[in-house]
């Protein structure tokens, strides 16, 4: 039972800092922009990144779905590998 224990304030304990570090993270990106709804979000999302690139800012954008893909600084776009089931 003092095992059980041991092992579950462990884990609580990296759950905690591991939260503390995600928000870290998190707040270091001064803009985020949160694109929500059923259709075109892929493209308007495409587009935000595009315009605001144009704009001079850097721009890291990521699309879900069917194809999942991190558009990253400069345009390129590479495809996300989920792990798991399909």
């Amino acid at each position: 039972m003092f095992i059980i224990f041991i092992f579950s304030t462990i884990f609580l304990i990296w759950g905690i800092v591991e939260q503390i570090n995600h928000q870290k993270r998190v707040n270091s990106i001064p803009i985020r922009i949160h694109v929500n709804g059923t259709r075109g979000k892929s493209t308007t999302t495409r587009l935000i990144a595009a315009g605001l690139r144009e704009a001079g800012f850097k721009v890291l954008a990521k699309t879900t779905g069917t194809l999942p893909r991190i558009i990253f600084e400069d345009g390129m776009e590479t495809p996300l590998k989920r792990r798991g089931n399909p």
